[in-house]
């Protein structure tokens, strides 16, 4: 419920804040008092565009606070900004902002976060409505009305129900639609593709056979640079036309140094690192000479292996920059002419699949049709018995309907309608032009959905247009009976209806220093009777009007 709305510099108003209790409140005070202002500062919070103009003189920024009681479970909206921006509640307060700047741009607040005025629409959509001349009247919506209706009949399970087989058959429709695209993006490359596969496939690519085979043709390539080079390994290790081998020599310095050895024993590690050098070198001798021995030169094999890498650039070039890639490539062109040839059943099966979901999603939503077409009846006689206590004594009141195509909420679209004077035709309530008949609709079916509405705080403005005497105490009690289960606030100008609030608050406005200033005070008891006194003869002081005023109360209490 709206617990605190602070108003800085807005129209009139230059400070104030206002206290507001649950149960049923009423918002009264002379005409151009600013009223209107309460409601103005309102619909900013409710994401109403902002005007420049609506900051008060003098000021360069107008700013409008307000503090929530949200109550479990909270709305949607709420939640899943909350779970977004990784925010809590504190005891359960949501605190909202929005400040207006004289240079035309403007800022809005949830919860010290910065946000947009989408967001602050859809957050505060779900903890306040308007019934106001036009202004954020949610019953007007088709698609709430909707809403309404279920919440009314209790309809989740059928739903439920209709909602499982939509997405199924959306599910279905959009696996249809990709298969297709497929098929018919294979068959317009099909010859192309059917080439492919058959030409990779007899070539048959190893992954990493090219560059293996690159470095096999490097070899071959330099068979005679090797071979030289390791022939004259083999002649300076053993020994050649070049005379004495690295061998022989070290066999005549290990001789000579086990001479020394035995004059000088210190030497005899020298000794032993000597003959381990002479294995070691022995032993490359003999591996070098086997892999010379062992080498032979084909220039058939050549001509194989390059003619070989020559295939595989190929396909490189045509199908793929890597290897790696053409054979991506191969996989991907077989399942696709795979779907080419099975693509037909594929698409019977998907097609009788879609046939299926499609009736039973139809009877899901004849039954909930059904079941919202019972709903409507019992809910069109509750409004329209309402109304004819709230002054409409000849209104008509009926829900609407007319089928569309299958959606998400169903194959219906509804309009709550009226004929408020004989001889005249149903009406969608958006176009009934007068604003008190329409606030009055409003209370009618906000009451008639006093259980089933998930908005805890309602706020009315010219509830009490064109009526009075008996009617207006009917309209009082309508509203006494739905602050029961929600928060409500009245602006009124009916003593009637005011001597019925629990809650009372007067607009006033005073000229200080040639400015205007409008303040909003709570009053009780005396000031509340002269209030009532004033309201109903525009005298607060006689002694008759002040003790209607006190009768009026007494019969509130």
């Amino acid at each position: 419920m709206l617990e605190r709305l602070e108003i800085h510099h807005y129209a009139l108003i230059e400070d104030s804040t206002i206290e507001f209790s649950d149960g049923f409140s009423v918002i009264t005070g002379e005409t151009g008092a600013g009223k209107s202002i309460i409601l103005g500062a309102l619909s900013l919070l409710l994401g109403e565009k902002t005007e420049v103009q609506s900051i008060r003189n003098g000021c360069d920024f107008a700013t409008v606070s307000a503090s929530f009681y949200v109550a479990s479970p909270m709305g949607a909206h709420l939640s899943a900004y909350l779970q977004r921006e990784e925010l809590e509640l504190e005891e359960e307060t949501l605190v909202v902002s929005r400040t207006i700047k004289s240079n035309g741009r403007s800022s809005i607040t949830i919860q010290g976060r910065l946000a947009t005025r989408s967001e602050l629409a859809l957050i505060t959509s779900e903890l306040l409505d308007i019934s106001a001349q036009r202004d954020h009247q949610s019953l007007l919506s088709t698609s709430h009305q909707l809403s309404v209706l279920d919440a009314f009949g209790s309809c989740e399970a059928e739903k439920g129900a209709y909602r499982s087989a939509y997405e199924l058959f959306q599910s279905l429709k959009a696996e249809l639609e990709q298969k297709q695209a497929q098929l018919d993006a294979t068959k317009r490359e099909l010859d192309y593709l059917s080439y492919a596969v058959d030409e990779i496939t007899k070539i048959d690519p190893k992954a990493g056979e090219d560059e293996e085979i690159a470095t096999q043709v490097q070899l071959i390539a330099s068979f005679e640079h090797i071979h030289e080079a390791l022939s004259q390994s083999v002649s300076l290790l053993h020994g050649g036309e070049q005379g004495l081998s690295a061998l022989a020599s070290l066999h005549q310095a290990k001789t000579q140094l086990a001479i020394a050895c035995k004059a000088d024993s210190s030497l005899s590690s020298l000794a032993e690192r000597l003959e381990s050098s002479s294995i070691e070198i022995q032993d490359i001798y003999e591996s070098v000479r086997d892999y010379l021995n062992g080498m032979t030169y084909s220039e058939t094999e050549l001509d194989r292996l390059q003619s070989r890498l020559a295939q595989l650039q190929r396909l490189k070039k045509k199908y793929g920059p890597t290897l790696d890639a053409v054979l991506l490539f191969l996989v991907q062109s077989k399942e696709k002419l795979s779907l080419s040839e099975q693509g037909e059943i594929v698409l019977s099966k998907l097609e009788k699949q879609i046939r299926l979901a499609n009736e039973t999603l139809m009877e899901k939503a004849v039954a909930l049709q059904k079941k919202r077409k019972a709903t409507a009846l019992l809910l069109a006689g509750e409004v329209e018995g309402k109304l004819r206590t709230l002054g409409m004594k000849e209104a008509v009141f009926s829900i609407a309907f007319a089928q569309t195509s299958p959606s998400a909420s169903g194959i219906d679209e509804v309009s709550f309608q009226i004929c408020a004077n004989p001889g005249l035709e149903m009406r969608s309530i958006k176009d009934v032009a007068s604003g008190g008949e329409l606030s009055r609709i409003m209370l009618a079916v906000k009451t008639s959905l006093a259980q089933s509405d998930a908005v805890p705080t309602l706020i009315f403005d010219e509830v009490d247009a064109g009526i009075g005497g008996s009617v207006a105490l009917s309209v009082a009690e309508q509203l006494v009976h739905l602050a029961v289960s929600h928060q409500i606030i009245v602006i009124t100008h009916l003593a009637s209806i005011a001597s019925k609030a629990d809650h009372h608050l007067v607009v006033s406005k005073e000229i200080r220093s040639g400015m205007s200033y409008s303040t909003i005070k709570a009053v009780k008891d005396a000031e509340r009777q002269k209030e009532i006194a004033r309201m109903l003869s525009g005298d607060d002081t006689s002694i008759e009007s002040l003790g209607h005023a006190r009768k009026l109360l007494e019969k509130g209490s």
